[in-house]
């Protein structure tokens, strides 16, 4: 094989390898090789060109393993070349033309419109280079100068406005906005989420770095909105957070600021309904919690702003319902709100999803009382009522939405207990108990259950801590409001624990049995509240004062022994041992009492019958246990 066969074959080995390395560069470029690239044979005149065949793979001999050491500086000076340097070279080009621009203002070099004019065109150029570098492979190159060439023509129109003082601010706002809305959709084109977050900036602070006269208060709300429309919709196309989060603080904080106080309230209305409603959305669809909480703050604090700017408040309470929709949506789709949807779907608590849902109705309740806030200040309740019933219609629909049932029942015991202040609260709070109950078995439902419990717990604590307290010094015993009152609650608790609730084990898989622990406070309440209503009759009787604390003494011994006495009966009759030892409790109370109160105050006679009571009931006892035995 002559030399020039060899050259020829390494020739063609080195184009091969050439070609492959390409590949790897491209990073994915499906386009084929070059036809200029293919192996080319060379001919003599003297001798004929060889066959070309396809050459055998040389392996190629093995390369030494880089150390961890020496993997970790190629990384970091990698890393370094090509963003540190990259970044570097960015910013201190931006640096240069914002120089050259204040250096040819010193000196005169050229005119102002021909210094911005140029600034224009040399920062598209950059952003042009951008471009065509990207599409050559090197996307994160090609980006950055994308953004460096936005950079300086931002930095060229707002010298024309500000600095050079010929733009008018309105047409500079217009043109940083062509500027953001141009590379917005490079970056959409491109996917880059930088250039995203960097034209929103771009955007909305376009009106702060022209100044504030930069239009009406009104065109400005228009630019904004429009802005936040655009940029926000690129930006949740795309899934992009962080350019998403900047779109949502710039929209809202710039709201905020105190611009367009001035500002029509039809526009605030729909620049904080609409803007907070899509962020909102795409806030809890996506799980980003500073998208969703800027979105729920910020639309409710400008919805606020228009209503006080606003002499109508109709709008008010539409713009939070409006507001209100994608808590719901969620609500209804995701199961992530508590108590959560049913357990096949595999619920995933979310604390955010949760928070939104609660809080909403209050606010929902705050608007609605701007509506007709005479009307409503005189029917007191008429608000969280109003709020609740929408809740609860939805939330008994469906067995999956009963977190709507969940707030309906809260609204329902806000509107109770504002509306009424004495112990007509307790009598209907104590009533929506058992319609809690029964809608369970009315239903074929297992949360209804909950909700009656809650309410009667509201209504006992109502009872003993508001009514009782304010409870007239002369009213009677037995049969008095606040006496009806203790005596309807243990009616409730009676009732819920003999089968109003459904107890079918621990409710919703939760190791809680609510029935043992309904009859203990019934009986709790009947002891004591009895106790209390003797002593009551006795201390307003027309008895000589010792003839009437003698009596109520006896009274509430031979009380609480024949309440032991009908422990003990009840629970031979059951075959209940908690029953029955409950009558060892009261027993137990009732001879502590005889041994040390009765013992020391009562006369004789008193004395007697009250021995005498304890005695019999014991002996009653204790030959029932010999008769009948403790067989469970």
């Amino acid at each position: 094989m002559s030399d020039d066969e060899r050259i020829a074959r390494l020739e063609q080995r080195l184009q091969v390898l050439e070609g492959l390395v390409r590949q790897l560069v491209a990073q994915g470029r499906s386009s084929a090789e070059p036809a200029a690239a293919r192996p080319v044979v060379t001919q003599t005149a003297q001798t004929p060109a060889p066959p070309v065949r396809r050459p055998d793979p040389v392996p190629a001999p093995p390369t030494p393993a880089a150390s961890p050491r020496a993997g970790g500086l190629l990384g970091a000076e990698q890393w370094l070349g090509q963003r540190g340097l990259l970044a570097v070279g960015v910013i201190f080009v931006i640096l240069a033309a914002g120089y050259l621009l204040k250096l040819s203002f010193d000196r005169g070099w050229v005119s102002p419109f021909v210094r911005c004019l140029g600034g224009t065109i040399v920062g598209f150029g950059v952003g042009t280079l951008g471009w065509w570098l990207h599409n050559r492979g090197t996307r994160i190159y090609g980006a950055a100068l994308i953004g460096c060439g936005a950079a300086i023509m931002y930095l060229a129109v707002w010298a024309a406005a500000r600095l050079y003082e010929f733009l008018p601010p309105t047409s500079a706002v217009a043109a940083l906005a062509l500027v953001s809305i141009g590379l917005a959709a490079v970056a959409f084109a491109i996917d880059v989420e930088a250039l995203g977050a960097t034209a929103a900036l771009g955007a909305f602070f376009a009106p702060i770095v022209v100044g504030r006269e930069a239009g009406t208060a009104n065109l400005l709300l228009l630019y904004l909105g429009a802005m936040g429309a655009g940029l926000g919709w690129i930006s949740a196309r795309r899934r992009w957070r962080i350019a998403t989060f900047v779109v949502a603080l710039a929209y809202f904080g710039v709201a905020s600021s105190g611009v367009l106080r001035q500002a029509d309230p039809t526009g605030l209305y729909l620049y904080g309904i609409l803007g907070g409603a899509a962020g909102l959305f795409v806030g809890l669809r996506e799980g980003w919690f500073e998208t969703r909480l800027l979105a729920f703050t910020g639309g409710w604090a400008v919805l606020w702003l228009a209503n006080e700017a606003a002499a109508h408040h109709g709008a008010t309470l539409l713009g939070g319902m409006i507001l209100t929709a994608p808590v719901w949506w969620r609500a209804f789709t995701a199961g992530t709100v508590w108590p959560g949807a049913p357990r096949r779907t595999a619920p995933r608590l979310a604390f955010g999803d949760s928070f939104y849902f609660f809080l909403s109705p209050v606010l929902l309740g705050f608007a609605l009382h701007e509506v007709m806030p005479q009307r409503l200040n005189d029917i007191r309740g008429l608000v969280p009522l109003l709020i609740a019933l929408p809740y609860v219609v939805v939330g008994l629909s469906r067995p999956a939405w009963r977190p709507f049932a969940l707030v309906g029942a809260a609204g329902l015991v806000v509107a109770i207990l504002t509306h009424w202040t004495g112990v007509e609260s307790t009598w209907a709070l104590l009533a929506l108990a058992h319609l809690w109950a029964l809608s369970d078995h009315l239903l074929k439902r297992s949360d209804g259950g909950w909700y009656a419990l809650g309410t009667a717990t509201v209504a006992l604590v109502h009872l003993l801590g508001t009514d009782l307290p304010a409870r007239p010094v002369d009213e009677p015993a037995f049969i008095g409001a606040w006496a009806l009152s203790l005596w309807l609650a243990i009616e409730t608790l009676s009732a819920l624990a003999a089968g109003l609730l459904r107890d079918r084990g621990p409710l919703e898989g939760v190791d809680f049995r609510p029935i043992p622990i309904l009859w203990g406070v019934a009986g709790l309440l009947l002891l004591f509240g009895v106790t209390g209503e003797i002593m009551r009759y006795f201390d307003l009787s027309q008895l000589e004062r010792g003839t009437a604390r003698l009596a109520s003494g006896l009274s509430v011994s031979a009380w609480w022994i024949c309440c032991a006495a009908a422990c003990f009966f009840v629970g031979f009759k059951r075959r209940a041992r908690a029953l029955r030892w409950a009558g060892f409790g009261v027993a137990g109370l009732a001879l502590a009492k005889v041994v040390l109160i009765d013992l020391a105050t009562l006369d004789a006679l008193y004395r007697v019958g009250s021995f005498l009571i304890l005695g019999v009931v014991s002996l009653a006892v204790a030959y029932a246990y010999h008769r009948t035995g403790v067989r469970q």
